[in-house]
């Protein structure tokens, strides 16, 4: 057979069916993640009493909008990360006011309670629960997201790690907020952030690991 006519026989050939995109394979990991997450938060701690009363104070519904936030933006930036030589997108600055929300609520709350009640509200009495319960309610998430992610191609699959981590944590800190009953951003703004920073840690130590090409 002449090169011509092989060339021509194989192009005329159907291509195989393409398989789901990456955008669905993330979202279906997410999907499975999440629902796991929830299954364990409402096995396991549930929504706080009055859940409804404490939102209507903004600093506290603060604490559930924050993280959300954090997790959606995140969530646009690690598919974005994916993608060889993607652009960040406007969502790269956007996420930038979270945490600096998060710092002017801090400021806010020290300057406006009272010297002797600082330490108490920064300690307050759920650290040993509040910081677990972020790790493991954000891992089924992390282990859905990093699933679906694997069939992209990050430049750097470290950093793509590190991104899967900021969206699992920022989302299960949203859901496990429901359940916490610490209402002040001394509290919140300083151990909600350590426990986000801890999952985007095992984010990026995962990236590395399994999303290589």
């Amino acid at each position: 057979m002449k090169t011509e006519d092989l060339i021509a026989s194989l192009a005329a050939e159907p291509l195989p069916p393409a398989g789901p995109s990456l955008e669905r394979r993330a979202a279906g990991g997410l999907a499975a993640g999440a629902f796991v997450t929830l299954a364990l938060f409402a096995v396991v701690l549930g929504p706080r009493a009055g859940l409804g009363v404490a939102l209507s104070d903004p600093v506290t519904l603060a604490k559930t909008v924050l993280p959300l936030l954090l997790g959606v933006l995140s969530l646009g930036l690690v598919l974005r990360a994916s993608r060889p030589a993607a652009p960040s997108g406007a969502a790269s600055k956007v996420i930038w006011a979270v945490p600096a929300t998060v710092a002017a609520l801090f400021a806010w709350s020290f300057a406006t309670t009272a010297a002797g009640q600082r330490l108490a509200d920064f300690v307050g009495h759920s650290i040993h629960v509040c910081l677990p319960s972020i790790t493991v309610l954000s891992l089924p998430i992390l282990a859905g997201l990093l699933t679906g992610l694997r069939k992209g191609a990050p430049v750097n699959p470290v950093r793509c790690g590190a991104l899967a981590g900021l969206a699992s944590a920022g989302l299960a800190t949203a859901i496990y907020s429901l359940f916490c009953t610490e209402d002040t951003p001394l509290f919140y703004g300083i151990w909600y952030s350590l426990g986000i920073l801890i999952v985007a840690g095992l984010g990026a130590i995962l990236g590395n690991r399994f999303l290589r090409w």
